[in-house]
């Protein structure tokens, strides 16, 4: 057995050397002051004919590292410790000079290097439970692999038995082989991108339905291949299906790309859906269809800079097939993506849903606060990524957003939001939403995947914005600033009907007049004023002023 050792020069030239334990052990008691190597324990590596380090043999060595340990008596004892164990190689300190390094044998069984990580994961595990249990210590955790290395240390005692045993492994190469092939004989495995978990399928099934491997999954497979003579625990199904060896799966992608094969290139599928719904809207249907296709724009990762910043807002009185409509605009297939009970006002799970479903209604709209209308919503519906932590996560992550937003209410005057609602397309139905005929999933996501590939324009236009914000005004909630103004003033349109006022000067008059019922700030009224039908305004050297007269 010999380990590897890699040592750059002072010119970056890399050097290769290979040495037993015992001279690895030599030279740590050798000097302090040495040139830094990186030691490879587990596989003694040569250089191929064109210079490049490839592993030769495997040696079968895990490097446990225990942290934490300032004082050198207790190191000491770790060392000891480590050594009363047949499995132990070799325990000396780690380079940092508060640690201890523990090189553990284990059994190799097959020097078929495509197996050597998960063989070193398999090791590596065992010899964590085992060590930390008699040492007393914490291992510092690290990725196992076959290329586990430590930095040469100085040791005046190193601790070495070069004929250790090998840690007795029941699941070695082949076993794992035959636990693979039983899995992948009776079971199919993928493991969704989207949601980020391992799905499986029984063969045997007829439904052919996908479940996630959660722990109750594994528990079960773990039982079924124990039945059927292998020597399996739950970790080693883990560690195979949350490995690369099962393929990566996006059921978006895979949807979409069948769906892109279906659509014959002239039914107008979206159109047809569109006039379901009945109203009396004409710029509807093509309101829609940019709706849909800048929908899909964001699953195929088109959109850059904004998201989906565009909800169709359908309003009638209940029974009109409203919530229906909205869930039935995914197929089967991707309703794990619909989510109709999402509570806006909580901001992370907010942002989380963004990342993880396609279509989020916001069912009963009005209930929503005019203040989140106004701000925290209207923020996020332009996004075209969400920063979030996981559940379990240690860091803040950053997604692609997916999901656009729809919405139904019961109540006419819903849209709070002063400056023009321009993230709104506010439907009033005239009757029910027509249910009656199949909705071809593929021939209508085929179109908008066509349509987005030819180029068709998926964003609103600055004049159709100018529509939309004009069209909605009839749904707009009247704030109690602009009846408090009503109250007091009207909207002149001849100089010599009215008078110029300043913001602040129409703001004091309305308190002095209201008192303490005229609530709310100047910055607020001023986008009251700004953003109020047929007032006219213009700029002074005083600010903006607005034509006005006195009741």
């Amino acid at each position: 057995m010999k380990f590897t050792l890699f040592r750059r020069d002072k010119n970056n030239q890399l050097h290769i050397s290979t040495r037993t334990i015992e001279q690895v052990m030599a030279r740590m008691t050798a000097t302090a002051k040495q040139a830094a190597y990186e030691v490879y324990p587990n596989v003694e590596m040569r250089r191929d004919s064109a210079g490049t380090p490839v592993p030769r043999e495997l040696n079968g060595v895990v490097v446990l590292t225990f942290g934490n340990l300032p004082e050198t008596r207790r190191r000491d004892q770790v060392k000891e410790t480590a050594m009363t164990l047949p499995t132990t190689l070799a325990a000396f300190n780690g380079a940092d000079g508060e640690s201890v390094v523990v090189l553990v044998r284990y059994q190799v069984g097959s020097q078929d290097f495509s197996l050597a990580d998960t063989l070193a994961d398999s090791a590596y595990e065992d010899a964590v439970v085992m060590y930390s249990r008699v040492t007393g210590a914490d291992v510092r955790r690290e990725e196992p692999s076959a290329r586990m290395h430590f930095t040469l240390p100085h040791d005046a005692q190193p601790l070495c038995h070069a004929e250790a045993i090998p840690l007795d492994r029941n699941v070695n190469g082949e076993e794992t082989l035959r636990i693979i092939k039983l899995l992948n004989t009776r079971y199919l495995f993928r493991f969704n991108t989207l949601m980020g978990f391992t799905e499986c399928c029984s063969k045997r099934s007829v439904s052919q339905e996908w479940k996630p491997v959660d722990d109750r999954m594994i528990n079960s497979l773990t039982i079924e291949a124990r039945l059927s003579g292998l020597d399996a625990w739950d970790k080693d199904i883990r560690r195979y299906v949350m490995s690369d060896m099962v393929k990566a799966f996006n059921p978006i992608q895979d949807f979409l790309e069948r769906a892109e094969q279906a659509w014959d290139g002239h039914t107008d599928h979206i159109g047809r859906l569109a006039r379901t719904v009945p109203c009396q809207v004409p710029q509807w249907e093509g309101w829609f269809r940019k709706w849909l296709l800048y929908m899909v724009a964001q699953w195929l990762g088109m959109t850059r800079q904004y998201g989906n910043s565009v909800v169709p807002l359908l309003i009638s009185e209940q029974g009109n097939n409203k919530s229906t409509f909205c869930r039935r605009l995914l197929p089967e297939c991707l309703q794990w993506g619909y989510n109709d009970n999402l509570l806006i006002t909580e901001k992370k799970a907010t942002l989380q849903a963004m990342s993880q479903f396609l279509l989020i209604n916001l069912d009963e709209f009005n209930q929503i606060p005019a203040t989140i209308q106004e701000g925290f919503l209207k923020n996020v519906i332009q996004l075209a990524r969400v920063k979030i932590k996981r559940p379990y996560g240690k860091h803040v992550e950053d997604f692609p957003r997916l999901a656009s937003f729809i919405a139904t209410t019961n109540e006419h005057s819903v849209l709070a939001d002063p400056s023009g609602n321009r993230r709104f397309i506010g439907i009033e139905l005239t009757g029910s939403i027509d249910l009656s005929r199949p909705i071809d999933y593929e021939g209508l996501y085929g179109q908008a995947v066509n349509l987005l590939k030819r180029g068709e324009q998926y964003w609103f236009g600055e004049s159709e914005v100018r529509d939309i914000m004009a069209h909605n005004r009839q749904f707009q909630i009247l704030s109690p600033a602009e009846q408090w103004f009503n109250e007091c003033f009207d909207i002149a349109t001849d100089e010599s009907d009215g008078e110029w006022l300043t913001c602040a000067a129409i703001f004091n008059r309305l308190k002095r007049y209201a008192g303490s019922g005229f609530k709310g700030s100047l910055n607020h009224f001023g986008r009251v004023l700004n953003n109020m039908r047929g007032l006219s305004q213009r700029r002074s050297n005083i600010g903006k002023r607005y034509l006005v007269r006195s009741k």
